[in-house]
């Protein structure tokens, strides 16, 4: 068995989503001024559940995406794919200020009282960002090659089953779904719009990607004919 395809250890697995559930209530019930926020505990509760039941499947059956999703170094550039793949340099920073906005503005929102959203458009938003969540593991489950960074794995392959047989960049429709959700889950309509901003960096990402992939990976061109949308089958 290749060292890439070896879980990783339990307990690794284990630390990531109390990490995640830490670092999240840290970062959230500070800036909201109230240990007690409700909807603040209800997302970071379940959106760490989520996320440690999928990191244990994923470290199962797939765990060499895990390894290529946590590491920090570009892979297999070459002369045809160093410009798209340099776009990280521009584009991750919007992601980045869209997801964390996406948390900021809501905490300030509910510290001070700007928005009024309903407690069953909390429940909804809720589910839908977490069913993001699912989207982006099951898509990880699936693709292998599946990085954080846009780069060309050494032996990296094609793949078109599951999900990836009816959109191109179902990764992507899952992040989208959940960061602009988040503000929803959160009781702000105005975290809608760092969350916009993040959800647009990701589309604009998209086309980086894609023109790395078909100059650097053989058989991308026909998949984008075979494979029609990007995000949303039968529309996007």
């Amino acid at each position: 068995m290749d060292t890439k395809d070896k879980p990783l250890p339990i307990l690794f697995i284990l630390v990531i989503p109390l990490y995640v559930c830490v670092l999240m209530s840290l970062f959230l019930f500070p800036i909201s001024d109230d240990w007690g926020w409700l909807e603040g505990w209800a997302f970071v509760i379940t959106f760490s559940i989520n996320l440690g039941i999928a990191y244990n499947q994923i470290n199962r059956v797939n765990p060499r995406v895990l390894r290529n999703r946590m590491k920090l170094k570009k892979e297999g550039l070459t002369d045809k794919i160093r410009k798209p793949a340099q776009s990280d340099l521009f584009i991750l920073p919007f992601v980045g200020l869209g997801f964390f906005g996406a948390l900021i503005v809501p905490a300030l929102d509910y510290r001070f009282g700007w928005s009024a959203i309903s407690l069953a458009a909390e429940i909804v938003g809720l589910i839908f960002t977490n069913l993001g969540t699912l989207v982006m593991s099951t898509a990880m489950r699936q693709n292998a090659f599946a990085s954080k960074i846009l780069d060309i794995n050494e032996g990296q392959q094609l793949i078109d089953t599951g999900m990836y047989a009816h959109v191109r960049h179902p990764l992507y429709a899952g992040s989208i779904l959940m960061i602009m959700t988040v503000p929803i889950a959160l009781g702000s309509w105005w975290g809608l719009i760092p969350a916009a901003v993040g959800s647009f960096a990701l589309a604009v990402r998209i086309e980086f990607e894609e023109t790395m992939l078909v100059e650097g990976m053989e058989g991308y061109r026909d998949y984008q004919s075979c494979i029609r949308y990007k995000l949303i089958p039968r529309i996007y």
